[in-house]
């Protein structure tokens, strides 16, 4: 399931086609019919957000311990622009280009939580 969310498909079935654009997810699969936004109250894809949260994270953290690296072996110091430059890039750019694979690893993890009711599928 979380391989075929990697790629954008369902978790269920492995169809694709789960985007009308970038940022909306249909509300069913279109050929399962399986119902991604499982629960009806808000927030059920709260964990899409917390993933794409943790991968923007870790990724300035990197940019932050490469900065680190590099620093601590040169001793002429160097200018911060190109460190702000990047750690500004992956801030913006990741979580938008990551956006729609959160959504369908959540849909995987809820899935292999969950087993699907009769009314989901």
């Amino acid at each position: 399931m979380l391989a075929r969310a990697l790629v954008r498909r369902c978790p269920r079935c492995g169809a694709g086609r789960l985007f009308t654009r970038w940022f909306r997810m249909v509300e069913r699969c279109p050929r399962c019919r399986f119902r991604f936004e499982r629960r009806a109250e808000e927030g059920a894809f709260l964990g899409a957000y917390v993933l794409n949260l943790a991968l923007t994270e870790t990724a300035l953290a990197a940019v932050l311990f490469g900065f680190i690296l590099v620093r601590a072996n040169n001793d002429s110091g160097g200018p911060l622009w190109p460190v702000f430059a990047l750690g500004g890039l992956v801030a913006i750019v990741l979580p938008l280009a990551f956006y729609p694979f959160s959504r369908t690893l959540w849909a995987a993890m809820d899935l292999a939580a969950r087993p699907p009711r009769r009314d989901e599928v």
